[in-house]
């Protein structure tokens, strides 16, 4: 699973390894899929206000394109108690990065192909976790929302998966660039 999250996912977006489970206590948590004993790929999942949030979802790369994350995708809410109606994820916008365009865009036609809609919150930025400063990002949810609903799904994020309040200008920013 370590070589699955090191191929996955940069190091300015990775959290160290054993925080990848620490939603558990949450109803979160982390799924592992396994072929036999090895690992296939893994979610790392933490409950929010009446949502749930996926704060990383990852295939091995020799099954990728292959269905397996689509199959680990559809098995979560039957391996979670208690899964909730609206599930939320960041994804890297591929605007920011040139050369990362193409992977950027493929992990949001996937989502879309499971579901999951980008929500229009322009100002939303992930906060520094590595170091490397803020990282602009795109949320995307099933169902999508908007408005009021949206807003309250942004402070769930920041709150409960970043500790953040409200009065944070990362916070601030994203809720007010959320359109009315």
């Amino acid at each position: 699973m370590r070589a699955i999250y090191a191929e996955s996912f940069p190091p300015e977006l990775r959290v160290p390894f054993a925080e990848l489970d620490d939603g558990a206590a949450a109803g979160g948590g982390l799924v592992v899929a396994l072929d036999g004993d090895a690992a296939a790929g893994f979610a790392s999942l933490r409950r929010l206000d009446g949502a749930m949030f996926v704060r990383y979802f990852a295939v091995a790369a020799a099954r990728r394109r292959q269905g397996a994350g689509r199959q680990l995708w559809q098995l979560l809410p039957g391996a979670v108690p208690g899964w909730p109606d609206q599930v939320v994820l960041e994804v890297e916008d591929p605007a920011h990065d040139p050369a990362e365009q193409l992977v950027r865009r493929g992990r949001i036609a996937f989502w879309r192909s499971c579901g999951l809609g980008l929500l229009p919150v322009p100002g939303y930025v992930m906060p520094d976790l590595t170091g490397a400063g803020p990282e602009p990002m795109l949320l995307m949810a099933a169902p999508p929302c908007a408005g009021a609903e949206l807003r309250r799904l942004v402070r769930a994020v920041y709150a409960g998966r970043y500790g953040l309040s409200a009065a944070d200008p990362l916070v601030g920013r994203a809720l007010a660039s959320v359109p009315d």
